[in-house]
């Protein structure tokens, strides 16, 4: 029988955990195991994670020292598990009920299709307030285009992969580079191990997650149709710094010359 994983990594979550939790238990899909790890949590969180996992035999709270933050956390939570697909899951979002049922059936399909090739398969995202009411979809309101995610050279300069989205094998996993001290994110890094080892990165055009905006996210979204050109170019040092960190990122796995970061970045941008 098939491992599936999903990693949920806690930090301080207690107002929109049980929701979460509530959405995984609702899917159509029911043979999963969830691995949890909690990064020091001074709310309610265990408590509630305690609750779930006496009521719930497919729940692991893993008990190890705290990794300082969501990247760190999650990349651990991947290492120690082993199974022979993953989801990662934040605490803040809901599901789709059939999100995990949906996203099985095309890495199937990839994987028949391309056998013996690394397979990650990630969605579009509604973007939703407090309440979850609907805001948007994540890749129209950021121009998201994610047919160029094809290449390590091309997909290297982009990043647009939502962690909470994304389904990969085994073969993804073990491509995955460990440490990963320059990771700007988890899943930046598993996307581009994924991309650097010939792998196949394959999207669903459909959103499968809710992906709540209350004020209190790790990341949120940039809308920057709310920015005038003014207040863009006052941006100007976040963009390079976080161009610098991304670009840092790619150099440690290989990725080559900044002129070619830059070259790929600007031909993503023009294709728009």
């Amino acid at each position: 029988m098939e491992h599936i994983a999903i990693l949920l990594a806690t930090y301080n979550g207690e107002r929109y955990l049980k929701e979460q939790l509530d959405s995984l238990f609702q899917q159509t899909f029911k043979d999963w195991t969830l691995y949890v790890h909690d990064d020091g949590s001074t709310d309610q969180t265990c408590t509630i994670l305690k609750e779930y996992a006496t009521q719930h035999d497919n729940i692991v709270v893993l008990d190890y020292p705290a990794q300082h933050g969501a990247k760190n956390n999650f990349l651990s939570l991947l290492h120690k598990v082993d199974a022979d697909y993953y989801l990662f899951c934040d605490q803040d979002d809901e599901w789709a009920a059939d999100k995990i049922e949906k996203q099985m059936a095309v890495m199937k399909e990839t994987e028949r299709s391309c056998p013996g090739k690394p397979v990650l398969v990630f969605s579009d995202l509604f973007i939703a307030d407090s309440e979850l009411n609907q805001i948007g979809t994540m890749w129209k309101q950021e121009n998201i285009r994610p047919e160029h995610l094809t290449t390590f050279d091309e997909g290297g300069a982009l990043e647009f992969v939502t962690g909470s989205t994304m389904l990969f094998d085994r073969q993804a996993k073990d491509a995955v580079v460990f440490p990963a001290e320059k990771a700007v994110m988890h899943d930046a890094w598993v996307t581009l191990c994924v991309l650097r080892s010939g792998g196949i990165v394959k999207a669903i055009s459909e959103p499968l997650v809710y992906y709540r905006q209350h004020g209190g996210n790790v990341l949120g979204v940039n809308n920057w149709s709310q920015y005038s050109r003014i207040k863009r170019l006052i941006n100007i040092k976040k963009s390079i710094v976080a161009n610098y960190k991304h670009y840092r990122m790619l150099q440690a796995l290989g990725y080559g010359s900044v002129f070619k970061y830059l070259r790929y970045k600007h031909s993503y941008r023009k294709k728009g």
